[in-house]
């Protein structure tokens, strides 16, 4: 990963670790799990920051998935089937997939397709979009509780929970982060969407400030955003004036906050692929000594 240079240190080091050892040993050798251990490691750091994006019905999730990835449009099969946990990330050309329940190939769909194949575990769409470079992004259905969605199963790196600025945070949403994995809370960023529908910057500030007194604990950062108006100035793919009007709509905060969130899930997840290769490197080294 050239963005995150410990990243792109260690995946090298690790490559030529292994490409040494699979040259030095012969069949049957008790090295072989520490080689296999050792591709695992590459594959897991090699693979793409992934962002969750929770929230109840209609909070705005998926308006900010197309926010977060600068998509203006996604294929109408994945449009049409917001139950179905929704997968974006970059691809050269549009391409959009089914992985089914089971364990098996997933099938490709064509992109204006409007019925999907029975027990659809998850919709895979890849769009040539630059700001699905930085993080892939799950975008999930309406969580009444994080048991209808097990994260775990989707490799998630980090969450973003929205909360729809005019009823925000009620007792149902607290009672669901509470209950997300203590890993992704830690890795967690509140954003009050739909901040356009409230009356003035007055309310505004009152609300960040209520949320700030009863989950500044819970969350990395707490952002509001006008996902709406963001959009609208995206799509006019204006340069020179869009800027303080990019700020006002709280998108620039939510690009900064972002930044910091990957930034951190990065370096926490090379911090752990050193611990783990210098114990792999250990056992390796014990089984060439004996």
């Amino acid at each position: 990963m050239s963005d995150h240079p410990l990243t792109g240190r260690i995946i090298a080091e690790l490559k030529q670790a292994r490409s040494k050892l699979e040259r030095a040993v012969s069949p049957g050798s008790k090295l072989f799990p520490a080689i296999r251990a050792l591709r695992r490691m590459e594959q897991r750091l090699e693979r793409p920051l992934r962002l969750a994006i929770c929230g109840e019905v209609n909070s705005g999730k998926s308006s900010l998935a197309n926010l977060l990835g600068r998509i203006e449009s996604v294929p109408t099969a994945a449009i049409s089937n917001t139950r179905i946990p929704t997968l974006l990330y970059y691809a050269h050309e549009p391409e959009i997939w089914a992985v089914p329940q089971t364990p098996g190939r997933r099938v490709r769909l064509r992109a204006d397709r409007k019925t999907l194949p029975r027990s659809v575990f998850r919709l895979e769409v890849g769009l040539p979009s630059p700001g699905l470079r930085a993080a892939q992004i799950l975008d999930l259905p309406g969580l009444a509780g994080p048991t209808h969605v097990d994260l775990a199963v989707h490799a998630v790196d980090a969450a973003l929970w929205c909360t729809v600025s005019t009823q925000a945070w009620k007792e149902s949403e607290r009672l669901a982060w509470s209950q997300m994995p203590a890993r992704l809370r830690a890795c967690g960023l509140l954003v009050a969407t739909h901040v356009d529908l409230l009356a003035n910057a007055r309310d505004c500030e009152k609300l960040l400030t209520r949320l700030r007194g009863e989950c500044d604990s819970m969350f990395r950062d707490i952002i509001m955003v006008s996902t709406v108006n963001a959009l609208a100035m995206m799509r006019k793919d204006e340069l020179v004036p869009v800027a303080a009007a990019w700020q006002a709509s709280g998108a620039h905060e939510l690009d900064v906050a972002l930044s910091a969130l990957l930034l951190s899930v990065r370096d926490r997840r090379a911090q752990s692929a050193l611990g783990v290769t210098g114990r792999i490197a250990h056992r390796a080294v014990s089984y060439i000594e004996k």
